[in-house]
Formats: C-alpha cells, structure tokens, sequence
C-alpha cells in the first residue's frame, strides 16, 4: 500500500538525464583529468586509491554525452553492479564506462535517489532487473524501467536524506576513531615490543633490566599440522583451523568449517593458550603468512596442513608472545624466510633460527596488559560502528517505505 503523500515512478519519470559512457574505448594516460572507473565507486563514496587519468586534451571529446555536476549521482552497471555516490563537490573528473550518472529532475531530490539506490530493497529492484551468471549487469535501459517509492513533497525527501545524513557522519567518525586507535595500537607495539618505550612495574619505577636475546627455537616446543580436508563436515563438531581463518592481525576468522574428532585428527586438537602459526599465503605480499592464533578454549580447535602448534616454554606470558610474532619485524622476518612464487610458503625450520627479544617475565605481562586494553578500545569502537550501521539500516528500511515519517515545517508528513 502506497503511502499518503508518496507515489512509486520508473526512474525515467524522476531523472532529468541518464548519462552512460557504453561503447567507447577510454584514452587513458599516465596524468592528466582523473578517471572515476567502477573500480572507484564505492557503498556511498569514492574510493580513489586505484587513480587513473585522461589525456586532458581528450577531455572533452571522451565527455561529449555529458560531463557530471555537483548533485549527480553515480552509479556501477556492471563489474561491480550496484554501487553508487556522489559525484565530487570540486575538481574536473572524467567518467569510465560500466559507471552511469544519473541526474534527477525537480522532482526528486538526489540524495533521496543515493539513498533508495543503496538500501537493501533498491538493490533488491536493481538485481531483479540485472542480467548475467557469473558478472551480473544492468542495462540502462533496464536501470529506467526501476520504480522509487517517494514523497511527492521534495522537502520530506530532503528531510528523509538529512536524517540518514547524520547516521553517515556518525559511521564516518567512527571509522576514523578505529582507524586512528589501530595506527596508535601499531606505533605502542613498535615501542614497547623493542624495548624503547618501558612501562612502570607495581612500585611505579620504569622496568630497567635487560632484555634476554633468544632464537625462536629455544623458547618453544612446536608441532606441524597434517592435511584433515576429508574430515571436514557440516554436522561436525570442531572448528576448523586452515589457511583461510587467519586474519591479518593474528585472529581466527570463523567461516563455519567444522571437522570431525576421531583417531586421525585427534592428534592436532589444540588446547587453550596454544599458539598456532600459518606456513603458507595466497598472495606474493605475504598478508598472512606468519600470522598467529591465540587459542581461547581447549577442545575446540583443530589444525590442518600447513600450519604449526606452538607451546611456549616456562617463563613467557603467552599474551605477549602472540603479541610479538604478530609484530611487524617478526611478521617481515617470516616473509623473508619464505620461497615460492604465485603462492609462497616457508619451513618452520627455517623460522626456529629468528632472533627475538624478551623482557622479564613481568614487564612481559605488563606489556601484553597494555596491548590488551588497546585491543579492547578498537574492539569496543568496532561495536559503536556495528551497531550504528544496523541502526541506519533500520531506520533505511522504514524512512525510505513511507513507514515512519518525518515532520516538515513542524507537521508530521
């Protein structure tokens, strides 16, 4: 049921202009105007980090169908589809093909259209009419056959938008608030893990005692993993460890891979506090490869091939000690003891020789307290930002439907 006050258009009703670069070879260059591609279309922004260019004096012949304006919406065709942004508020851009802009007319105001083009029922519609297996696009065409729920009344429009708005810029500061916490998180770690930043025990007084240098190999025992694929079922009941539940920053990445417990893969069942260390990555960047698990329960874990169990020796806070091969020195050590080319690899042999490290066993632990409590802070961040998201979510799929409504000029709509 259509709301009072709201009517459901095509977009070819609403938009004053679909402007699509189809069919035309881009001249790119090593500098000149930059190019949005749909590489640069991101979920409500543009993401410039892969920049490329037009000759500027093409310019204007490559623009011929029409160059974008402030207010313009951009939205992906194809490769990736569905994503859409704002056109930028300055600067001169040329536009790439699989990416439209769409321009709206009097009747609808255009952060309305970004708004419906990214909620889940805009990206429902525009699926439906999408074409494709294994890349799925949308014609123009078909992009205009597309109907919008909205208020006749381009002020509630407005004021739908200006509400969404503020939960974008609080998203927005909170992602900043991560970002910035994780660099901070990253420079503690450089200093306290090398020894030129030095806590203050229990009295107060600033750890002076030396550090101990040792091999890898001679504070731990360790054990390599054996290949479990063909234990690995839905219905069973441990979590599986494997090369694709390593994150980055030493986390185990749940995705839902479980593997039986039996008589050959009860031999690499790890307990609480173990450490286990990945031997191999995808990627020639070296991403994951040394990236480290603290294991958080016994009798839930189990490793497969290409990893290695690491136990600790008396005398090491294990907290530190994950805190430490997840650094950034250890991590470039293991990179660089790697082989291999489209997918590189490394011995746990060749690692047990790595020079580390280690305070006494209490600045140790004070150490692992602080990183602690910064992981706690980027995690909590993290929350805010989980939870702001779903609220804008929420709020999308009744503000952007006529469900709830807004007050203009102190009347509710």
């Amino acid at each position: 049921m259509v709301p009072k006050g709201w009517e459901e258009k095509p977009l070819i009703k609403l938009l004053d202009k679909i402007i699509d670069y189809r069919g035309q070879s881009v001249p790119k260059a090593d500098n000149g105007i930059p190019l949005i591609t749909a590489r640069n279309v991101r979920f409500g922004y543009l993401d410039f980090s892969n920049q490329e260019y037009v000759d500027e004096g093409e310019f204007e012949n490559w623009m011929s169908r029409g160059i974008p304006d402030v207010g313009d919406i951009l939205f992906t065709t194809e490769a990736p589809l569905g994503m859409a942004c704002r056109f930028p508020e300055k600067g001169r851009y040329a536009v790439a093909q699989r990416t439209v802009t769409l321009r709206t007319s009097n009747r609808l105001h255009s952060d309305f259209l970004l708004y419906f083009l990214l909620s889940e029922h805009g990206q429902r519609l525009i699926d439906i009419r999408s074409s494709g297996s294994t890349a799925k696009g949308i014609k123009s065409a078909e992009l205009k056959k597309v109907k919008l729920l909205h208020p006749t009344c381009i002020n509630e429009q407005q004021k739908i938008a200006k509400i969404l708005s503020t939960w974008d810029k609080a998203i927005s500061t909170t992602e900043r608030l991560i970002e910035n916490s994780t660099q901070q998180k990253k420079a503690l770690m450089q200093q306290l893990l090398t020894g030129k930043k030095r806590l203050l025990d229990e009295s107060g007084k600033r750890f002076e005692s030396e550090w101990e240098e040792v091999t890898l190999g001679e504070c731990i025992n360790h054990t390599g993993g054996t290949a479990l694929e063909k234990h690995v079922k839905d219905s069973a009941s441990h979590h599986f460890i494997s090369i694709g539940n390593y994150s980055v920053d030493g986390r185990y990445i749940d995705k839902g891979q479980r593997v039986e417990f039996n008589d050959k893969t009860k031999t690499k069942l790890l307990n609480k506090n173990d450490l286990v260390m990945v031997l191999n990555d995808k990627t020639k960047t070296g991403d994951i490869i040394g990236s480290t698990i603290l294991i958080d329960a016994d009798n839930k874990y189990i490793y497969n091939q290409r990893s290695e169990r690491i136990v600790c020796s008396e005398g090491i806070d294990i907290l530190f000690f994950w805190f430490l091969l997840n650094s950034t020195p250890v991590r470039a050590d293991v990179f660089g003891r790697s082989q291999g080319g489209t997918q590189i690899y490394v011995n746990f042999g060749a690692l047990k020789s790595m020079t580390l490290c280690l305070p006494s066993f209490k600045e140790q632990q004070k150490i692992a307290t602080v990183l602690t409590n910064a992981d706690k802070e980027i995690e909590l961040l993290k929350q805010q930002l989980a939870d702001l998201q779903q609220e804008k979510k929420a709020l999308m799929q009744v503000l952007l439907t006529g469900k709830k409504r807004v007050l203009v000029d102190g009347e509710v709509a």
